[in-house]
């Protein structure tokens, strides 16, 4: 997307807009490179531009003051996200190739990584439908219930604490479930279909 800056002329005592150039955002930035959201986002914060945020990776402060984007914390609507400029841009081609090799190799030295990978890319390749990232989660943490976190964390590319989060939500659901199935039964008479029956 072009962004505009407006600047007053002082020669004319005007507010003139002037273009600042074509500014990225990075699922859009990553796209340019064959890569998805979550894969952009990893090798980002394997290169140091993106940091872990609560259960997101966003672009820190110290870095849009250097120029290199911009943060959007409260969009009209949607989530928080951010934009690369075209100077961040340049400066992050320049070592990207290098930086997505490292990290793929890094995922390669855990090897558990790469067995979860090929499990999961197993599976989708059986289903009629995708799975979105919270299933992903869910079918790693049921097939490799030894996995630590952080393998899983990088078997998905998302952070770890998003991980955290699927996980604390399954163990929640799963205790709900176990509550519900140990509930006392009532007197078989005052069942409702009873009624029905009797009725008849």
């Amino acid at each position: 997307m072009e962004y505009r800056q407006e600047v007053l002329n002082r020669a004319t005592g005007r507010l003139e807009t002037n273009s600042i150039g074509d500014w990225l955002t990075v699922t859009e930035f990553g796209a340019r490179r064959s890569a998805g959201p979550k894969r952009t986002r990893a090798i980002l914060h394997h290169m140091g531009v993106l940091a872990q945020e609560g259960r997101r990776y966003r672009l820190p402060r110290h870095l849009v003051e250097a120029g290199i984007g911009l943060r959007h914390d409260s969009p009209a609507s949607g989530y928080p996200f951010d934009v690369i400029s075209p100077k961040g841009q340049t400066l992050i081609s320049a070592v990207w190739s290098e930086t997505a090799e490292d990290y793929d190799a890094e995922c390669r030295r855990d090897s558990e990584v790469s067995e979860i990978r090929t499990s999961l890319s197993e599976f989708r390749a059986k289903r009629l439908s995708p799975l979105d990232t919270r299933q992903e989660v869910y079918w790693m943490l049921d097939h490799f219930p030894d996995a630590m976190h952080q393998t899983i964390a990088l078997a998905a590319e998302v952070s770890p604490a998003l991980v955290c989060r699927f996980v604390a939500e399954r163990r929640s659901r799963k205790r709900m479930l176990i509550d519900e199935r140990d509930k006392p039964l009532d007197d078989v008479r005052h069942r409702p279909w009873d009624k029905v029956v009797s009725s008849g």
